[in-house]
């Protein structure tokens, strides 16, 4: 039918059709994926309730997301810093004229607008520049802390270092506020003219771009990257029908390899495959703030050779994992927290022989099982569900600090740990025995105090560092608490030049009497040649 009413006669009528359908649909999708998080400008002020003071006025500067989450405003009377305050709330001085001073970076990088306040009045701030909320995830699409640079390509200034948020632990994104214009997301220590590990991102005027950043954890690539409507990253917007969001993902791979008379190689066909299920849900509703993960990976693999019997199965994945946290937010910087995860095996954990071997089973009764194995025989070392790791954890969530230079962040309260085993063994082998030993993992649980406290400090325009830092204390263990630190200082010598150095500490006695660390220094240099 459409066919028959567009011919020729009547392109101009289906043409806009066309224009009619399609430019409406863009405009919403282009505004759904920029839209504020936050609500509009008039709404946020009509709700402040900053007292102004008798003889004082007030600057107002609107927040795209939450202002806990966005840098200062700072208000300057000629040379002279007069007050720092937040967006989204009024920022009192007295009557006169000022330069407001917006934006993301050092000082001298903030956008200016003049202002001029009057006693008893609010002065409102059109807003002019742009905002980027940045979610940092592995391939598996959980959140992680790795770093990245924001470099603007108008004159490939460099904004600063950015790092992800581990929102299961109850870290807020951080909002850049930026000047409209293209920028360049590089891995921390690039140039502008990076050929890989980085990303392009356009920012509107007046507008929040959810940016999602996939980086390997291990090695700080980056694997994928664009802008996302702020759902996906878990994000609800201003005036959204529901207090949810939720993405889901599936996938699967599979593939069959077949080698026959390969020099070099063996006469054989090999089956692999993957299946990884993922559910991400949050919910925001005031004070009230909970988000949970779901997440499901296996994988096998399966060997037949030409000459011989064809291999057992090989289970090579095998996780299923499940966090959640609920924060009840007393005001904007801190409010109580609920959180529980789950880490264990859906099937039998089973171990290939490759060669002919005994192997003893230790259990706990202190009985002493052997078996003799012939080459490519399996053998159990786990049931179905045999290692379950549960973790609760109550306490505060609180945003210590926040300022032009400085987030710290810090969670407290009671943590709760349960391990159970059920015919789960660990390899320890023993040299006064003949065969490879095994032995039986009993159940322990623990409960202690929980601390943790990241922090991102820029100590200048070149130069920041960042913490994280975790803590558990066994009440019913004497000895020292478990300790994980990681810490890094990044230095952009120049342009060209940077130099990252790391250290990590590990301190687990309930697994090892050695304090477990790592250092690494990286001097990264890259050239622009064209």
């Amino acid at each position: 039918m459409f066919k028959e009413k567009c011919g020729k006669t009547r392109a101009p009528f289906c043409l806009a059709l066309i224009l009619v359908v399609l430019v409406p649909l863009s405009a919403v999708a282009q505004d759904n994926y920029y839209a504020w998080t936050a609500p509009t400008a008039e709404e946020q002020l009509a709700a402040d309730s900053t007292a102004i003071r008798a003889g004082q006025g007030a600057v107002f500067v609107p927040s795209y997301s939450k202002s806990a989450d966005e840098p200062e405003v700072l208000v300057f009377a000629g040379e002279e810093r007069v007050v720092a305050g937040r967006t989204g709330q009024r920022i009192v001085v007295a009557p006169g004229k000022y330069t407001v001073k917006v934006g993301s970076g050092a000082v001298k990088q903030m956008m200016e607008i003049p202002a001029e306040v009057k006693a008893g009045a609010t002065t409102s701030i059109s807003p002019s520049w742009s905002g980027l909320k940045v979610e940092v995830v592995d391939a598996q699409n959980i959140p992680h802390r790795a770093t990245y640079e924001v470099i603007r390509a108008e004159d490939r200034e460099i904004f600063g270092i950015g790092y992800g948020a581990d929102l299961l632990q109850g870290e807020p994104l951080q909002t850049w506020l930026l000047k409209p214009g293209l920028y360049r997301i590089v891995r921390s220590g690039e140039t502008f003219r990076a050929r890989k590990d980085f990303a392009t991102v356009l920012l509107p005027e007046s507008g929040l771009a959810h940016f999602k950043l996939v980086i390997d954890p291990t090695t700080g690539d980056f694997r994928g990257a664009g802008v996302v409507a702020p759902e996906e990253i878990g994000v609800k917007t201003a005036g959204a029908v529901t207090d949810w969001t939720h993405r889901a993902t599936a996938s699967a791979a599979a593939t069959v390899s077949s080698t026959n008379d390969f020099v070099g190689r063996p006469n054989q066909t090999t089956f692999a495959g993957t299946v990884f299920v993922d559910y991400y849900a949050t919910y925001e509703n005031g004070p009230h703030f909970f988000t949970g993960i779901l997440e499901l990976e296996e994988g096998f693999l399966q060997v037949d050779p030409d000459q011989g019997r064809k291999l057992p199965t090989q289970q090579i994945q095998d996780r299923l994992r499940g966090d959640a946290l609920y924060t009840r937010y007393t005001n904007e910087r801190w409010g109580p927290y609920a959180r529980f995860g789950l880490l264990t095996n859906v099937f039998d954990a089973e171990t290939l022989a490759t060669e002919p071997i005994d192997v003893a089973f230790n259990r706990l009764d202190g009985s002493r099982q052997v078996l003799n194995l012939a080459a490519n025989d399996q053998y159990q070392t786990a049931d179905s569900f045999g290692s379950l790791r549960l973790r609760e954890g109550f306490g505060i969530n609180v945003r210590l600090f926040r300022n032009q230079n400085a987030t710290v962040n810090w969670r407290g309260g009671v943590g709760l740990r349960q391990n159970m085993f059920s015919n789960a063994f660990v390899e320890n082998d023993l040299a006064a025995t003949p065969e490879l030993d095994f032995f039986e993992v009993d159940d322990f649980s623990q409960e202690g105090l929980e601390t943790t406290l990241t922090a991102n400090v820029r100590l200048s325009r070149m130069l920041s560092y960042i913490t994280d830092l975790e803590v558990f204390a066994d009440v019913d263990d004497t000895g020292d608490p478990t300790i994980d630190w990681s810490n890094t200082l990044s230095l952009r010598l120049t342009r060209y030049l940077s130099l990252d150095y790391t250290y990590d500490l590990l301190d687990f006695p309930q697994v090892s009497d050695k304090t477990q660390t790592r250092q690494n220094l990286l001097l990264r240099a890259s050239f622009d040649l064209l």
